[in-house]
Order: C-alpha cells, then sequence, then structure tokens
C-alpha cells in the first residue's frame, strides 16, 4: 500500500501546529544576521525578527535550507515507510531552493517516488499549494492526486503585495535604486505579484497605500468574477491600519470571496518586503478543503 508525504520550505509560512497536524515537513530557509546562521521559524520567529530587521545597518541574507535537511527529512520518512514524497517549494525564480530536491529526487532512492513541484509563487500562496494537497494525503489521497491539486491551485492562484517602501527589496536585489528612488519622490507605491513563471513583477502603481488597497480588492473581485467563488487571505508585517483599510476595500467591491482569515509573511520574505507591507492571497473557494475549515492555515502576528 502506498503512503505519501508532503515536504515544502519555511518560506510557506504555514502555522507550525498545522504543518504538524497535517503531518507536513517543513525545512528551514536560513537567515545569516550579524555572522549568526539562523534556521527561519526554528531560531526566529516573526515578531522578534521585526523588532530587529528595522533597526539593523545590513539587511540579513537568507539562502536555501541545507541539502542535510533535506536529506535527513526524506531518509526519516522512507524509514517511516512512507512510498511517496510530494515536496514543493518556493519559486525558482526567487531561490535555488528547489534545486537540491531536485537532485535527490532522481539520486536518493529507488524504492521511494519523489514528485518535486516548483510553486512558482511565496508565502501563503506556496503555502496554501502545500496545505490542500495535505489535505489530500491525510484523507488517503494519491501522489498523482496531492499533486494535480497542487498545480490546480498554481495556475489559479493570485497572491499581490505592497512594502511600505522598497528599501529591503533593492538591498537584496530584487528592485532597483532607480525603481525605489521613482517610488520615494512620487509616494508611489508598487503592487507586485508573479507571473506563469514566477517571477516577481509589479502588475500595477499606485499613489499612495489606500489607492494601492482598492486596486488590489478590485483585482480580488475580477478574479472573482472570472473564477467563482474565491477564499481570501489578507496579510501584512506589522500593518495593522492598512490592512484593515484592504479589508474594507474587499467589502466595498462585493467580491464574490469568503475570508479565511488575516496571515503575516514569516521572517524569510519578511527581509525582503520588510516591515509595513500589506497583501492578499486568493483561489477557488471549490479547491479548499473541507478539512482545512476549521484550522489556522499561516502564521499571524
Amino acid at each position: 500500500m502506498r503512503k505519501l508525504a508532503i515536504v515544502t520550505d519555511s518560506a510557506a509560512d504555514i502555522l507550525p501546529a498545522t504543518a504538524r497536524k497535517l503531518g507536513v515537513r517543513v525545512a528551514p530557509m536560513r537567515i545569516n544576521m550579524g555572522g549568526d546562521d539562523l534556521r527561519d521559524g526554528v531560531d526566529v520567529q516573526i515578531g522578534p525578527y521585526l523588532d530587529q530587521l528595522g533597526s539593523l545597518q545590513q539587511l540579513p541574507r537568507t539562502s536555501m535550507p541545507s541539502p542535510t535537511d533535506f536529506m535527513e527529512t526524506y531518509r526519516s520518512l522512507a524509514i517511516q515507510g512512507y512510498t511517496d514524497i510530494l515536496s514543493i517549494h518556493l519559486s525558482r525564480s526567487l531561490s535555488s531552493t528547489i534545486e537540491i530536491p531536485r537532485f535527490l529526487a532522481g539520486t536518493m532512492f529507488n524504492d521511494v517516488h519523489i514528485e518535486v513541484i516548483d510553486s512558482r509563487t511565496a508565502s501563503v500562496a506556496e503555502g496554501a499549494m502545500v496545505l490542500e494537497a495535505a489535505a489530500v494525503a491525510a484523507a488517503g489521497g494519491s501522489i498523482e492526486g496531492a499533486a494535480a491539486k497542487a498545480l490546480t491551485i498554481r495556475d489559479l492562484i493570485k497572491i499581490q503585495f505592497v512594502p511600505k517602501r522598497l528599501t529591503n527589496l533593492v538591498k537584496g536585489g530584487r528592485a532597483t535604486v532607480l525603481q525605489a528612488f521613482a517610488a520615494s519622490a512620487l509616494s508611489v507605491k508598487p503592487v507586485m505579484s508573479f507571473n506563469c513563471k514566477g517571477e516577481m513583477q509589479v502588475v500595477h502603481k499606485a499613489h499612495g497605500m489606500g489607492r494601492a488597497a482598492d486596486y488590489m480588492a478590485r483585482s480580488l473581485a475580477d478574479q472573482g468574477q472570472e473564477q467563482g467563488e474565491l477564499i481570501y487571505f489578507t496579510l501584512h508585517t506589522r500593518a495593522e491600519k492598512s490592512v484593515e483599510r484592504l479589508a474594507n476595500a474587499i467589502g466595498e467591491h462585493g467580491a464574490v470571496s469568503w475570508c479565511g482569515g488575516c496571515a503575516t509573511i514569516g521572517p524569510c520574505i519578511a527581509t525582503h518586503v520588510g516591515e509595513g507591507a500589506i497583501g492578499v492571497m486568493s483561489y477557488p473557494a471549490s479547491l479548499h478543503s473541507p478539512t482545512l475549515r476549521s484550522e489556522e492555515m499561516f502564521l499571524s502576528l
């Protein structure tokens, strides 16, 4: 009899208790801060991390989990009798994390099937793919069914976010100095998302956070018109007033949707978007497992 496990990385921003309940194994991303090599979600948590992040002169460096983390995870699952492993990871355009599972999938086992999926996204959008696949596994589903569910969500999910400022994205090499200057000089708030290749891109430039929130709310309503009823999550990094404004705008635009909760972006991704960011993630409610409806899915502040 086949036995399925789900593996991901900590950039998925899944609530640890929910990951444990559904049996999801999470390899921690690494954050180098002041010479210390910290494991995302293990040695560093989002609240205390944001306390430090704004005062640091040098932006911490983020990196992928170690190969040993993946090797030990896969080996442990094999010992426990798992015959199939679905490994879902941060967009290849943002990190080379996925290359380790890809290599191990072809070399590590003869009797364990490892399938690797590039989420082509990050944070709670990656996390939604992981948890929905885990719900399939928890119900006794196959790796083919779990992978199909994750890939269907990947095609339809949308995450949009607005950094309060582009400083950290510039320091991390994900936005140009010119873009940061323009945003600062004109009070422009870039609404960012991912394209079909998993590349981060600016989809709209709004004058002020209020108009950025309104754009995201209108975009959510448009998505609902195309895809039917949605489940959505608002998200932020200590931007309570702005995310409340976003929630109100979503209500005003009458999106065909229901709110799954308010999440935060975890330490790895927060390193690059900084404090004060807001966003929204959404996908068709028909793809949301009943198993997850009573669970808190993502990190929160």
